[in-house]
């Protein structure tokens, strides 16, 4: 009889539950990455490490070692498909607010099935428009992406228009931050703009490749804050995140934008560096 292969790990165990008792399941004590997996390789796999160890240094969470997560990821891409592999490190079982200094952290390995998103979004774009929900602000954890998701939960609650594909997300100033699941870009007389994350927000991993991509294509790039008339005097729009790459955006509320060269020229560069950082890295 031909063994089945696990599709979820639990501190490297096949299992489908945690303890009730586990930290990231009561307060959301933990982070998260979200890697698309193509062919069975997962890809940007040391970026997402980067910034996997970056949101446990910031909450003060013992990271796995690479070696470890790379060797069980493996396990659960044995057989080449397209998904999504999803790692979620929590703090581990504990009580209250307050925790012990070296609890056992807990590691969730996932690999789920590719999400149906329409193939023409990323070619003839999608309508976005702005959402009531806002943003709390905390530089203390503003870039990581932790496990506590409720105002994108929230936000994600008032898109009820199918034809609607995302929706932006302002902070309590009132600045354009990001979508429920992505980061935003504009492009304002030739200058690439995205908001700074210093306050809220997620680092998305596909946001640091288009800002290498834009560099590399002598492109100025701002990183600053950015107001919602400011979005909608822009002349070029698109979404990015680790699973669409890149999205242009052709409609924010009743402001329509082009599909211009500075997005399809990103678009292009995204998709070849995916290629190209593609795989497992054991070290």
């Amino acid at each position: 009889m031909t063994k089945a292969i696990p599709n979820l790990l639990v501190n490297g165990l096949p299992a489908g539950a945690i303890p009730a008792d586990d930290r990231g399941l009561r307060y959301g004590d933990g982070v998260f990455e979200t890697i698309k997996v193509c062919d069975g390789a997962p890809e940007f796999w040391s970026r997402h490490l980067q910034r996997l160890n970056l949101g446990a240094e910031r909450l003060r969470i013992g990271a796995p070692a690479a070696a470890t997560l790379a060797e069980e990821a493996a396990r659960l891409l044995k057989k080449p498909c397209d998904g999504v592999l999803r790692i979620r490190l929590t703090r581990g079982s504990g009580a209250g607010y307050g925790h012990e200094p070296c609890p056992r952290p807990t590691r969730i390995l996932e690999l789920d099935a590719d999400p149906a998103h329409p193939k023409e979004a990323s070619t003839q774009g999608v309508r976005v428009r702005l959402l009531e929900m806002r943003l709390g602000q905390n530089p203390a954890l503003a870039g990581i992406k932790h496990m506590n998701r409720l105002e994108q939960v929230l936000a994600a609650q008032e898109l009820t228009e199918p034809e609607i594909a995302e929706g932006l997300m302002l902070d309590g100033d009132g600045h354009v931050i990001e979508g429920t699941r992505t980061n935003v870009f504009f492009l304002s007389d030739g200058v690439l703009v995205t908001p700074a994350l210093d306050k809220a927000g997620v680092a998305g991993i596909l946001r640091e490749v288009v800002l290498e991509e834009a560099k590399r294509l002598e492109y100025k790039v701002e990183i600053r804050p950015v107001r919602p008339e400011e979005a909608f005097a822009a002349q070029e729009c698109f979404l990015t995140n680790s699973l669409i790459h890149l999205w242009p955006v052709r409609e924010l509320e009743d402001r329509a934008y082009a599909i211009g060269a500075c997005t399809r020229a990103l678009a292009r560069n995204v998709a070849a560096r995916a290629l190209t950082e593609r795989g497992l890295a054991l070290r």
